[in-house]
């Protein structure tokens, strides 16, 4: 009898399961500007509309827009479509450190605009890559830590790239930034978090100096791709932007550092 009692719940809790398709309205387009300007190198700008939420699929650069950038000198130039990689590249005005730059993009009837300041970036001392023994909980791993003295006077912000023999560590989801608050100015061997390294790979580090409002969207954007829906976990919502009239974009403006190092059997 318990048991033809446990076979009928059964069958009563299976029988009203229901699948749930889920799709959401389509939000309104925007249009998504990423303006990218290093130092003594050219402006990289990519245009693009924003998809469904629930999109697989990456939005395609557009190459109908006029894009114009110039500086607090008087210098301007109109930026060049490249069709191959479906982006538009400055032609000869190369980033300063220290000097303001503002971008204007014409798209289809309205005009986005952004400022920036290319910030100095306080150039770290080394990287080294430190073997942390295996234990019972995770196989060996070497690990990137970096050395540098900064400043803690004034605020600055960072954001990191790491390589292994030219191969990018970043994951899809994956930012590294940082700001220099709550630190002592002394960083002896602050772990990265870049820890796939084999022996006699080069190692490097690309370190790029931020703006706050850069800092900020690196933030938000970051805290939306990890978003995994918890108790805890903010709504899904777009990231602050540094253009006007409603666009959704980054222009970020950077002092660039590269530390490389070979790692080492130890």
């Amino acid at each position: 009898m318990k048991q033809l009692l446990i076979f009928a719940c059964s069958i009563l809790l299976f029988s009203c399961q229901k699948v749930i398709d889920i799709k959401p309205k389509d939000g309104e387009v925007k249009v998504i500007i990423q303006g990218y300007l290093y130092t003594d190198s050219i402006i990289k700008v990519r245009i693009a509309k924003s998809t469904n939420y629930l999109s697989p699929i990456s939005p395609p650069g557009l190459g109908t827009a006029v894009i114009t950038l110039s500086d607090n000198h008087g210098n301007s130039e109109v930026l060049t479509w490249n069709p191959v990689n479906k982006i538009y590249k400055g032609n000869a005005l190369l980033g300063v450190v220290n000097d303001t730059y503002t971008l204007k993009v014409e798209f289809e009837g309205k005009t986005y605009v952004a400022s920036s300041l290319l910030p100095y970036l306080e150039h770290a001392d080394t990287i080294k890559i430190i073997k942390k023994p295996k234990t019972t909980i995770q196989d060996e791993k070497y690990e990137m830590k970096l050395y540098a003295t900064i400043s803690t006077s004034t605020d600055f912000y960072y954001l990191f790239k790491g390589y292994a023999d030219n191969r990018f560590l970043n994951g899809p989801n994956d930012i590294y930034y940082a700001d220099n608050k709550n630190l002592n100015g002394n960083l002896n061997g602050i772990d990265i978090g870049y820890d796939e390294y084999k022996v006699g790979e080069v190692a490097k580090l690309e370190l790029y100096s931020l703006t706050e409002a850069a800092y900020k969207f690196y933030d938000a954007a970051s805290l939306q791709l990890n978003n995994d829906g918890g108790f805890f976990s903010t709504p899904p919502a777009n990231v602050p932007s540094m253009f006007d009239k409603g666009a959704i974009g980054l222009f970020q403006c950077s002092d660039i550092q590269v530390l490389t190092t070979t790692v080492l059997a130890q």
